[in-house]
């Protein structure tokens, strides 16, 4: 009876033990639970303001709330294929060419306005000198006009360009 007696206090100090373990780790989860809450309304408040900044400003008409916003891309398929007679040979330039915007009714323009874009391309692409694409000046030199080119038939037909900027992601020469 004895050693019962004695095995009744171990259990009971483990009991408390546990308790013990309980209440820390419930602190614990209450403390990082309240650090967490005080981060998100210390560092959530700037971010709304920030948003209630930019769409006051896209409601006013601002041209630059346009640029703050996230980058849209649509590539322009299929690739485009042009022929130079150099030296009486035949050279080909196959160009893939993705536009960059931020502005997605005028990526939705650019979708309805494909076939005026493209011819406006393929006949800047096959007016360029074959020997100058070759060099990096050539390549800038395209690519600005390509900018140029879909900006005006944009604004020729819906008032406003919104071409940001003009990718090559496949320019092959041969």
């Amino acid at each position: 009876m004895a050693e019962d007696g004695l095995d009744v206090g171990e259990e009971g100090g483990k009991k408390g033990g546990k308790k013990k373990l309980i209440i820390i780790v419930v602190a614990l989860l209450l403390v990082l639970g309240g650090g967490g809450a005080a981060a998100f309304f210390l560092l959530g408040g700037e971010d709304e303001s920030g948003a209630s900044a930019e769409e006051s400003a896209e409601m006013s008409g601002d041209a630059g709330a346009s640029v703050t916003g996230p980058a849209i891309y649509l590539e322009l398929d299929p690739a485009f294929v042009v022929d130079f007679i150099v030296a009486n040979k035949q050279r080909y330039l196959q160009l893939n060419l993705t536009v960059k915007s931020r502005d997605q009714v005028q990526i939705d323009a650019i979708k309805i306005h494909m076939p005026l874009i493209r011819n406006s391309l393929v006949l800047l692409f096959a007016n360029q000198n074959f020997d100058e694409l070759q060099t990096l000046e050539g390549k800038i030199a395209l690519k600005t006009a390509s900018i140029e080119s879909i900006n005006g038939i944009l604004t020729q037909e819906t008032g406003s360009g919104g071409v940001e900027d003009v990718l090559f992601t496949n320019f092959v020469m041969q």
